[in-house]
């Protein structure tokens, strides 16, 4: 008890003392500027470009306004000067005044909207405002128009050291997969994929996320524009060519005063039946050394889901309000691969073997959200969702005279709530507090070759505060917090872990064409759920999978370094990370019983060392070019020592004419080591596409490796008692074709197309074969 007093002491001296430097430090010969700026409706006029000006109109320092309509210049001499106030849509103004030897507080700005109608004009100045803590960016007339999805837009914006894949809706940087979202809500594929690019009026990208955003390797947040009354129907297609898939939805959106109903509706199908795949085994048996070939000559891949979500939407200056139900619907029919095994100690050189599987899920889920606005400078929000997830799982497996069956159903419930309180403070610097909880049961009947009930939970929560400060042209946030890991599978004991959680950011903004960042986070994560049971299941007549129940927690350790140029047509991004799971979670193998054992350890480390330059150049208004180069090294320590270099790139070039976008993209192949631990080599891409907008139509036409018959996956390694070669075709990494329609029609007032925040993404603890 005393220790813990101790503690909770220094704990709370160190806060102390960061908050009284806060008031301390900016005590020097300079001043502040501080102002607010508001439209002729009253509301507070957000990203507004603040910038301060010499009698002369030389150049001294500028930053924009924050969320609430405020904007702080720091250290500032005493002299006569000019402020130039400027926001998209509205008239701009300037202001003369003086500054003395103490802090100055400017008039309320109240900007009256420009209500003049522009055409076609080339924006020369940079759409890349570098702030604080992200990169505002603001998209030009011609990234909007040649753009139908979110996704699109994100492509077009060219951001350094960034890959967006339209197609798949994934974004990744060299920090890992970015998480997106709308308006502050977190948003998943279809939401994102929903999105028309004309309502997107800005959008945010943070590099070492903060706030809200602590946890995510980066993130993205589209801020929308704001419209509250007519409506509209959009209908959507996308078909490919080279084999059969495609995805089709229907959205529909009425708003009453302040009151948005939307509902969405879509169908997504994939049929792939060109895989083919080689594999080369060797089991080393105490007794013998068994060598087995695969050779999987038929094969089919199919995969349905439908999805239907109802949205209600309720916000004024005060607050919003948001209520979605939503129903999942997933299949995967039967999937089937037949092979042909040859065993080198066998008599039959030449064996039969067929896999069979089917998947079907059912998943409701409601969500509810609140924002709430405090006076004028605090915030709150609230979000809870609740999900229900039904799976079945079948997979019969037959060799020869050797047959094994398995069946599965599961009931997953999850629950996830978070809250998070934000205040600003009277230095130009800012407090937070957030909390979270996640917490899943998993009710699991096998039947089969192995027949029982698996019950499991898991828990995580989350305490984090934050506190935020200005040092002149250094910008620090801190966030201090605890985490909680719990898991218990039934007829075991529950495990617990109690462990510390630190994110330390600081920018360094040297001018208005260089900054560096830094950051450093620590973290850590139950194992996945799947892998936390005692269930065993026969893969084939010489290996079994197997789940362990004394899987511990990983550590996750991330450092970052990144330099940002920017100037007229160029922008650029030198950047290096580091990236350590300590105690990560591996796959194992060992001999039981005349059988092979896979299943899953904790115990090794997996080390990342990634560098990166990325540049994109606008070489004239209608044609951007981003080139990107990386080099990544992986190592894995522990009962496995392996080790690996990687060099790549990639390159992406828009054209622009009329209503028409032209693209060209590439990307290198691609030598990994994962953590399962294998190495995996996978061929180089590239493709092309034209796309065409005219008022509410889009119709694009594209093209992937246009001219590639044969590229292959290549995956192995060797764990000493066993070591396998793959070698992968699909059907999916030759040449193919898409074509892709979108039809919008607006009824009313324009009203701002809603995102459908729909979570598509199947959660599961069954332990499957594949």
């Amino acid at each position: 008890m005393v220790a813990l007093n101790n503690q909770l002491f220094m704990k709370t001296l160190g806060l102390t003392i960061c908050f009284l430097l806060s008031y301390v430090l900016p005590i020097t010969s300079q001043v502040l500027v501080k102002g607010r700026v508001k439209s002729e409706n009253d509301q507070d006029v957000i990203y507004a470009s603040i910038r301060l000006l010499r009698p002369d109109s030389s150049f001294v320092q500028g930053t924009i306004t924050d969320s609430i309509g405020n904007y702080c210049l720091r250290n500032v001499y005493s002299g006569d000067y000019l402020l130039s106030i400027s926001s998209i849509g509205y008239i701009s103004q300037w202001h003369v005044f003086t500054i003395e030897n103490q802090d100055k507080k400017i008039p309320l700005f109240t900007l009256k909207k420009d209500n003049i109608l522009l055409g076609e004009v080339e924006v020369k100045a940079s759409s890349f405002i570098r702030q604080k803590d992200r990169v505002l960016i603001i998209p030009t007339e011609q990234q909007i128009k040649h753009t139908s999805t979110g996704y699109d837009l994100l492509y077009n914006l060219m951001i350094p050291g960034m890959h967006v894949d339209t197609q798949k809706g994934s974004v990744n940087t060299l920090f890992g997969e970015t998480t997106l979202y709308i308006d502050g809500q977190k948003a998943d594929y279809k939401e994102v994929r929903a999105l028309r690019p004309k309502d997107i009026e800005k959008i945010e990208y943070f590099e070492m996320p903060t706030g809200k955003y602590a946890g995510d390797k980066t993130s993205v947040n589209y801020i929308l524009k704001k419209k509250n009354t007519g409506g509209y129907v959009a209908l959507d297609g996308m078909q490919t060519i080279g084999y059969l898939g495609g995805d089709y939805n229907a959205n529909l959106k009425v708003t009453h005063k302040n009151t948005n109903y939307t509902l969405f509706a879509g169908h997504s199908m994939e049929h792939n039946g060109g895989v083919r795949t080689d594999k080369k085994e060797i089991f080393y048996f105490p007794k013998q050394e068994i060598s087995r070939t695969t050779h999987i000559d038929d094969a089919e891949l199919k995969k349905d889901k439908q999805y239907a979500q109802l949205n209600i939407n309720n916000n004024n200056d005060k607050q919003t309000l948001a209520g979605k139900i939503s129903f999942v619907r997933q299949s995967m029919p039967d999937n089937y691969s037949k092979s042909v095994i040859e065993y080198s100690n066998a008599s039959v050189n030449d064996i039969s073997s067929r896999t069979e599987t089917n998947q079907i899920t059912l998943m409701p889920s409601l969500n509810l959200y609140g924002n709430f606005k405090l006076g004028q400078t605090q915030v709150l929000n609230v979000d809870l969702t609740a999900t229900y997830t039904n799976n079945e799982y079948i997979r019969k497996y037959s060799e020869g005279n050797y047959f094994s069956h398995t069946k599965v159903n599961e009931n997953l419930y999850d629950v996830a709530f978070s809250t998070d309180y934000n205040i600003q403070l009277k230095h130009n610097n800012s407090f937070g507090l957030n909390f979270s909880h996640l917490h899943s049961i998993s009710s699991a009947t096998y039947k089969g070759d192995f027949n029982d009930w698996s019950h499991l939970w898991t828990a995580e929560t989350l305490l984090m505060g934050q506190y935020n400060q200005s040092f002149g042209k250094v910008y620090m946030s801190l966030q201090l917090g605890g985490d909680l890991l719990q898991y218990c599978l039934h007829r075991n004991e529950a495990k617990r872990y109690l462990s510390p959680h630190a994110n330390i950011l600081l920018n360094y903004q040297i001018n208005s064409e260089h900054s560096i960042l830094y950051g450093l986070n620590t973290g850590n994560s139950n194992p996945p759920m799947e892998w936390i049971n005692n269930v065993s299941q026969d893969l084939d007549s010489l290996s079994v999978k197997r789940g362990n129940p004394y899987l511990e927690k990983t550590d996750y350790y991330n450092s970052y370094l990144v330099y940002a140029y920017q100037k007229g047509k160029i922008n650029l991004q030198v950047a290096g990370l580091y990236f350590g799971a300590i105690n990560n979670v591996f796959s194992d193998y060992y001999i039981e019983n005349d059988k092979l054992v896979n299943t899953f350890r904790t115990g090794g480390n997996f080390h990342q060392l990634k560098g990166s330059l990325a540049v994109t150049y606008k070489i004239i208004p209608s044609l951007h070019i981003k080139l990107l180069g990386f080099y990544r090294y992986n190592k894995i320590t522990g009962k496995v020592k392996q080790h690996r270099n990687e060099w790549g790139g990639s390159m992406d070039i828009n054209y622009y004419w009329r209503d028409f976008a032209f693209n060209i993209h590439g990307k290198s192949t691609e030598k990994t080591l994962d953590n399962y631990p294998a190495f995996i080599d996978t061929p180089a891409t590239y493709g092309a596409f034209v796309r065409w907008n005219h008022k509410n139509w889009m119709a694009e036409v594209g093209t992937d490796n246009t001219f590639s018959k044969y590229n292959r996956i290549k995956m192995y390694t060797d764990m000493g008692v066993y070591r396998f070669h793959n070698n992968s075709y699909s059907e999916t990494y030759q040449k193919t074709g898409y074509i892709k329609v979108t039809y919008t029609f607006d009824f009313g007032k324009s009203s701002s197309k809603e995102h459908r925040d729909i979570n598509t993404t199947i959660n599961s603890a069954i332990l499957k074969a594949e």
